[in-house]
C-alpha cells in the first residue's frame, strides 16, 4: 500500500514522546587537551557542551532529556538537541574543546542499542535509562592527535531485572 499524503501529514504531526537518559563519565580526558571545566560536555546540535554534575566518586553526571519517535514509526528514533546523525544511527557527542575552541576529543556514544522495551521500562519506573563510561586508557596518535571515535556503550533501567 503506498503511503498517501495524507499519512504523511498524519506521522508527522505525531507527537513525540519524552525520554530520560543518564550518562555516567568515568575517565581521565583525552591525552592532549588544553581545555577546562567549561569545555567538556555532552555536546548539542549547535556545538554548546552541557556540562553535567560532578559526581560523588570524581566522575560526571550528565542527566539528558531527548525525544523519540512513537513506538508505531519502528526502531527507535531519537531526536532533540544532544542527539546526532541520521535517523537509524542516533549517538551522543561526548566532547572535549580546547581553549583555542577547536575539539581535542569527540567520543559517538550510540543510542542504537536501546529498545522499546526499555524505553517502557523507563518510563513505568519513571527513572532515566543509564549508560556508564568507563574510559581509564586515553590513547593519541604517534603524531600527537587523540584517538576518538565510537565507545561501546550499553544503556539500562538500573535494579530492573
Amino acid at each position: 500500500m503506498p503511503i498517501t499524503c495524507e499519512k504523511i501529514h498524519a506521522m508527522a504531526k505525531s507527537p513525540l514522546e519524552p525520554i530520560r537518559l543518564q550518562l555516567i563519565y568515568h575517565g581521565k580526558g583525552p591525552v592532549f587537551w588544553t581545555g577546562g571545566a567549561t569545555d567538556f560536555g555532552v555536546q548539542d546540535k549547535d556545538e554548546g557542551l552541557f556540562l553535567g554534575e560532578a559526581a560523588p566518586d570524581g566522575g560526571r553526571i550528565f542527566d539528558l532529556a531527548l525525544e523519540v519517535k512513537p513506538e508505531g514509526a519502528g526502531a527507535p528514533v531519537f531526536v532533540g538537541p544532544f542527539s546526532h546523525g541520521p535517523a537509524s544511527k542516533r549517538f551522543l557527542y561526548l566532547s572535549w574543546r580546547n581553549l583555542t575552541g577547536e575539539y581535542a576529543q569527540r567520543l559517538i556514544l550510540p543510542l542504537g542499542a536501546i529498545a522499546w522495551s526499555d524505553i517502557r521500562a523507563s518510563r513505568a519506573a519513571d527513572r532515566p535509562l543509564v549508560g556508564e563510561l568507563i574510559d581509564s586508557n586515553p590513547r593519541a596518535t604517534s603524531t600527537g592527535a587523540n584517538i576518538g571515535g565510537k565507545r561501546p556503550i550499553t544503556w539500562r533501567l538500573p535494579g530492573a531485572g
